[in-house]
């Protein structure tokens, strides 16, 4: 008997989840009652075939949809769908479906003008393809005038006078480094005895080493 029921069950097709949304609203229209949520997972696997794990997420949807309609009555919650509501919720949503299949073509409808209007002048001609490598010759020589701008851009006052304030950071850089060495050679030939040729030689400084002027630059 086992093994029957076995077979019997093997044999039973899994339900789609539209079809188990079908099944459970027949459970409504077909009795015209009030159910609970435990009562539903009761009675859904046994006269609709509807696994009880999958009753809860059928009826939500159902809700969701407005075609089930639920209400809080104590601590429980209460579902039904009377037959005459079922029509007119059915007719409310085909009549929601079909607004939103006309607005969905009014716009695919506009989509396609405006790609028509679009495509107006841009049909393929050897005219066409004239334009286009003009245009293509004029943009490139549009950027080779901006490079040769930039090979001027030293002669702009702004731009000089901001090298010559760099160039005056680093003239007083080096004099600040020649003013030390100069220390430093003083202090050898005074302690050491060392003179300025043995220093210069030493760390390979030239012999006319002096501060530099910014205007011999």
């Amino acid at each position: 008997m086992c093994e029957r029921v076995e077979r019997k069950m093997s044999k039973r097709k899994a339900l789609s989840f539209d079809e188990k949304r079908e099944k459970m609203l027949e459970i409504f229209t077909e009795t015209s009652e009030f159910f609970t949520l435990k009562e539903l997972e009761k009675i859904a696997p046994k006269r609709k075939g509807i696994v009880s794990q999958t009753v809860k997420e059928v009826l939500q949807s159902l809700v969701d949809d407005d075609m089930v309609s639920s209400d809080k009555c104590g601590v429980q919650t209460v579902f039904w769908c009377l037959p005459s509501e079922s029509v007119q919720k059915k007719r409310a949503r085909l009549s929601k479906l079909d607004e939103t299949i006309a607005a969905k073509a009014a716009a695919l409808e506009k989509m396609t003008a405006e790609q028509e209007l679009l495509a107006k002048g841009r049909e393929q001609s050897d005219t066409r393809d004239a334009v286009i490598q003009e245009l293509e010759v004029k943009r490139q020589h549009v950027a080779d005038m901006r490079a040769q701008l930039g090979q001027f851009a030293a002669c702009d006052p702004e731009t000089f006078a901001e090298m010559k304030s760099g160039l005056e950071v680093c003239v007083e850089a080096v004099n600040r480094w020649v003013d030390n060495i100069s220390t430093l050679r003083s202090f050898a030939n005074n302690t050491m005895g060392v003179s300025n040729e043995e220093f210069n030689s030493a760390f390979d400084l030239p012999a006319d080493l002096d501060y530099v002027e910014l205007e011999a630059l």
